[in-house]
C-alpha cells in the first residue's frame, strides 16, 4: 500500500500545471490575495478528487470488467499514453525551438480571474477537469487504482495523496510570497515568472520523456 501511496505521489508532482502556477502572481497581486489562492486552489483540489474518482471507480470499473477477459487492454492502454507523452515531449520541444510557447494564461483567462469568489472556484475546477481529461498520465493511474477494487476510504485517500501532490507547486509559490518580506514581494513574483519563462518548459519536456518510456517499459 506503500508503494501505491508513494507512486501517486511522484505521478501528482509530475503533473506539472505551468497555467495554474501562472496565474497565482496574478492572483496575489489581487485584494485579499490568499483567500483567493485558496478558493482557486480549493477549486481545483476539489475537481482533481471528483474526476479521480469518477474515472477509478466508474470507468475503472468497465476496465476491469474488460480485462477479465483481455488482459492486453490495460498494457495497450498504458502503451498509448507512454507514445502521447513522448509525442508531447517532442511537440513542446520543437515549439520551445520555434519560440511559438505560452505559459501564461490567456487573456480571457485572465479577465475571469477579476470575478468574484465563486466564479474563481468554478474556473479552477474547470481548468483542471478539463486538463486532467487530456492528461493520459492521469487517467491510466486512475484506471490502474480502480482495478485494485480499494475500499472507497482507502480510494478516496489515494486520489487525494495524488490531488494534493498534483498542486504543491502551487501551494509552494504561494507560500514562499507569504515567507517573503512585504518590500521584496514584488520581486519574488517577477523571480517565479522568469523561472516559468526559462525552466517550466524544459521541465514538462524531461517529465514527458521519462514517464512516457516508463509507461512504454510497464506495457510490455
Amino acid at each position: 500500500m506503500f508503494s501505491l501511496f508513494a507512486t501517486l505521489v511522484v505521478l501528482g508532482l509530475a503533473a506539472i500545471d505551468p497555467i495554474g502556477i501562472a496565474i497565482m502572481p496574478i492572483l496575489l497581486l489581487q485584494h485579499r490575495p490568499y483567500q483567493r489562492c485558496l478558493i482557486f486552489l480549493g477549486g481545483s483540489f476539489v475537481s482533481l478528487i471528483v474526476m479521480g474518482l469518477l474515472i477509478a471507480g466508474g470507468l475503472g470499473e468497465i476496465i476491469l470488467h474488460f480485462t477479465n477477459s483481455f488482459n492486453r487492454i490495460v498494457p495497450s492502454l498504458e502503451a498509448t499514453a507512454g507514445g502521447l507523452l513522448l509525442i508531447i515531449a517532442a511537440v513542446v520541444f520543437w515549439q520551445k525551438r520555434a519560440g511559438r510557447l505560452q505559459y501564461q494564461p490567456s487573456p480571457y483567462i485572465t479577465e475571469r480571474l477579476q470575478l468574484n469568489n465563486w466564479h474563481l472556484f468554478v474556473i479552477g475546477a474547470g481548468l483542471v477537469a478539463i486538463q486532467s481529461i487530456a492528461d493520459v498520465v492521469f487517467v491510466v493511474a486512475m484506471i490502474r487504482i480502480g482495478k485494485l477494487n480499494l475500499s472507497f476510504i482507502t480510494l478516496l485517500a489515494a486520489v487525494t495523496t495524488y490531488a494534493l501532490a498534483a498542486i504543491i507547486l502551487q501551494i509552494t509559490v504561494v507560500t514562499a510570497y507569504r515567507l517573503t518580506p512585504p518590500t521584496r514581494r514584488i520581486k519574488t513574483l517577477t523571480t517565479i515568472r522568469q523561472w516559468l519563462k526559462d525552466y517550466i518548459n524544459q521541465l514538462i519536456i524531461a517529465v514527458s520523456l521519462i514517464l512516457g518510456i516508463i509507461l512504454l517499459i510497464v506495457a510490455y
